[in-house]
């Protein structure tokens, strides 16, 4: 076995050595193929600067329809996205908008800053008021649809309305929230499940998002570990169609809902 190998280490090789050096040229060229070959796919595949052609609706939209005023009844909640862009085509373009959540609150139970947040008008002035049916009894009742950027202060996850029911080891609330005094029986409140924050969308409170210095008008959190209030988009009515203000001109404040998720 010791002879094999010694005979195997001697032998002359010349065919074996130009197989090598073949190969390694081979290799060499292969790679400098292959470099040559990044490099130009690169260049084809590297967009040119994103130009944007097309209409961004201040609307909300769930499941491609618009959100109307008609579409809710008394404590009812509807997750929508808002501002979506829409191509030259009328198509959506994916992964554009804010996510939002529209909620029809009792207006005896609304409770908003005196302060004025826009040219002598209160947060009072950017809900949306109408007479919509209980869900029980189709009595009608006043009622204020509030629109709220749904993404939880705590680390952005998204918050639920009534989707799951809350379990009562839950319910140690650091201030009970006013949704408990519906006239339909114990609402609960707004419930992001990942962490277990709530909030109450009847109690609106002045609040600064600590980063950014930001001070902002949201639904007040009544448990965490969150630890400020749910920012609120301002609304307006365009007949029956909701429209969330964007434009600082109109009453917007983009920076409430723009600076929880950095």
């Amino acid at each position: 076995m010791a002879k094999a190998v010694q005979d195997w280490a001697a032998e002359e090789r010349p065919a074996d050595q130009g197989r090598r050096r073949f190969l390694t040229a081979t290799l060499v060229a292969g790679g400098a193929g292959l470099v040559g070959t990044m490099i130009v796919g690169a260049n084809s595949i590297i967009p040119p600067p994103f130009v944007f052609r097309g209409t961004i609706e201040d609307t909300f939209r769930k499941g491609g329809r618009v959100v109307r005023v008609s579409d809710f009844q008394l404590w009812d909640g509807i997750p929508a996205v808002w501002r979506q862009a829409f191509d030259d085509s009328g198509e959506v373009i994916p992964l554009t908008g804010y996510l939002a959540l529209l909620i029809a609150v009792e207006s005896r139970l609304l409770q908003v800053p005196s302060d004025e947040v826009f040219e002598g008008r209160t947060m009072a002035d950017f809900v949306i008021t109408a007479q919509l049916p209980r869900r029980d009894t189709g009595e009608l009742v006043d009622a204020s649809i509030i629109g709220l950027y749904n993404r939880c202060v705590h680390l952005c996850c998204r918050p639920t309305w009534h989707r799951y029911l809350l379990p009562g080891v839950l319910r140690d609330f650091v201030v009970p929230p006013r949704t408990l005094d519906a006239i339909t029986g114990a609402e609960d409140p707004i419930w992001c499940r990942c962490h277990d924050s709530m909030y109450d969308p009847t109690t609106l409170v002045r609040n600064v998002h600590p980063p950014l210095a930001v001070p902002y008008i949201g639904a007040r959190h009544v448990h965490g570990p969150a630890t400020r209030a749910l920012p609120c988009i301002p609304l307006r009515a365009a007949g029956e169609t909701l429209v969330g203000l964007y434009n600082p001109e109109e009453g917007g404040h983009p920076e409430w809902y723009s600076a929880y998720c950095r």
